[in-house]
């Protein structure tokens, strides 16, 4: 007599319900990066044209409406000048909701140094 082998109905169910979690993670965390990506190139950009800090949080302004982001505003940019060198910090928080009542926090950090 052979012994069956394979996946049963049970256990696909199971496997089934960690893949949809997975997918639901992932197709909520993937906007949070690409948000972030968008404000890293917003900051860098930001930080190598340099100028005074009036300057730098109007053309961070100008490219937050280009790239549409949400999660950061002109005036949470800590922005100061070392000579000719100027370093954009900005430190947010991002809260990804899931199901009901989980969600996902997620801390950023960008510290970028630039100038002529």
């Amino acid at each position: 007599m052979k012994r069956q082998q394979g996946l049963s109905f049970f256990g696909f169910i199971i496997i089934a319900v960690f893949v949809a979690l997975a997918a639901i993670t992932f197709f909520k965390v993937v906007p949070t990066y690409a948000e972030y990506f968008s404000i890293v190139k917003a900051v860098t950009a930001c930080a190598n044209e340099g100028g005074t800090p009036e300057k730098v949080r109007e053309a961070f302004g100008k490219r937050k409406q280009i790239d549409y982001f949400e999660a950061v505003e002109p005036a949470d940019l800590l922005i100061s000048q070392v000579g000719d060198k100027t370093r954009v910090n900005v430190n947010y928080e991002k809260v990804v909701p899931l199901v009901a009542n989980v969600s996902l926090l997620f801390e950023f950090e960008i510290d970028k140094t630039g100038g002529q």
